[in-house]
């Protein structure tokens, strides 16, 4: 059942990712945004990320031990090393109560879909 969740997770970012970058110039709102987790390595996410993300590096496996930690409200966008990584962190999340949770897929792909700056 997992996998299918992951899949399917995966599935949707590549479409909304795929739609969004189809617009142009279209990007997400950063309204009510709790969140953005890149669940890349340290060293990926010091290298480059998303301007205001927070790393929780999904391949150490304490990903849910560290993200019940930040409050369930709002909208919280995710991305990763691939977009099934980011979908299984998508996924947790869900598990855990985290209504409002996108993945964004990879970097590049966050890249083109947020209105903020790659720092790094």
């Amino acid at each position: 059942m997992k996998k299918l969740q992951v899949s399917l997770a995966a599935l949707v970012a590549v479409v909304l990712v795929g739609t969004l970058s189809a617009c142009g110039s279209s990007k997400l709102s950063m309204d009510n945004v709790t969140a953005i987790i890149d669940t890349r390595t340290a060293e990926a996410f010091n290298d480059a990320h998303i301007s205001g993300a927070v790393n929780i590096d999904y391949s150490l496996g304490d990903f849910i031990v560290t993200v019940v930690a930040i409050k369930k409200e709002g909208t919280f966008y995710v991305y990763g090393e691939t977009a099934e990584q980011a979908g299984e962190a998508v996924a947790d999340m869900n598990g855990l109560g985290y209504p409002n949770v996108v993945n964004l897929g990879t970097l590049e792909d966050a890249k083109a879909v947020l209105p903020l700056e790659v720092t790094g």
